[in-house]
């Protein structure tokens, strides 16, 4: 069986990942957590994850999927080379990436979303302001976009990718799965009466 690999920064929000691992969990779906190095990663929560692996020992013919939280402060990621190198790999082989929150904006620094629409946990404005383009932006469903006008899914998937604000966590941990073929009824996880994701 592939494996997912989840790849976390300094910062990173485990809440927004945390139906996700568990789905893949119940699955007994193998996974890998990366980091840049070795050291301890601390979350914005506090928890403190040693990475499996180093994004430099992927071995991406074992993989089938990546997995991005969002993070408090996700700038020294998205300033990263070496970080968006790993995630264009996976996008490159056309596996599945999963990016929550902030996350998304990682995707679009490595120049992966090429005009596909995507959700992201923060406003237009501000990105324009930190140097991205309108073209970048310009499929871009923001915080303040999806309070006026929610997605009805909570996510939105375009091609190989799924992109989510943090407060649709579940719906978007139901989705990464489903593309991986992991179905679970939204109930496991509180959903009522939705019996599509």
């Amino acid at each position: 069986m592939k494996k997912t690999a989840v790849l976390i920064y300094n910062q990173f929000c485990n809440f927004e990942i945390s139906v996700a691992l568990e789905m893949l969990a119940l699955a007994q779906k193998p996974m890998t957590v990366f980091a840049k190095t070795s050291e301890t990663v601390t979350s914005e929560e506090g928890l403190r994850v040693i990475p499996d692996k180093t994004i430099s020992q992927i071995e991406l013919s074992e993989y089938d999927s990546l997995l991005l939280p969002g993070a408090m402060d996700i700038r020294e990621a998205v300033e990263d080379e070496e970080i968006l190198s790993f995630i264009r790999l996976f996008d490159r082989d056309d596996k599945v990436i999963g990016a929550i929150s902030i996350a998304p904006i990682l995707l679009v620094k490595s120049g992966v979303m090429r005009a596909r629409p995507f959700m992201a946990g923060v406003n237009r404005e501000e990105l324009l302001e930190e140097g991205f383009s309108e073209e970048e932006l310009a499929n871009m469903q923001g915080w303040d976009d999806n309070l006026k006008n929610p997605v009805a899914e909570g996510y939105i998937a375009s091609g190989n990718i799924i992109t989510a604000v943090s407060y649709d966590f579940v719906r978007f941990a139901l989705a990464f799965g489903k593309r991986l073929g992991i179905e679970m009824p939204a109930e496991t996880f509180g959903i009522r009466g939705e019996n599509e994701i």
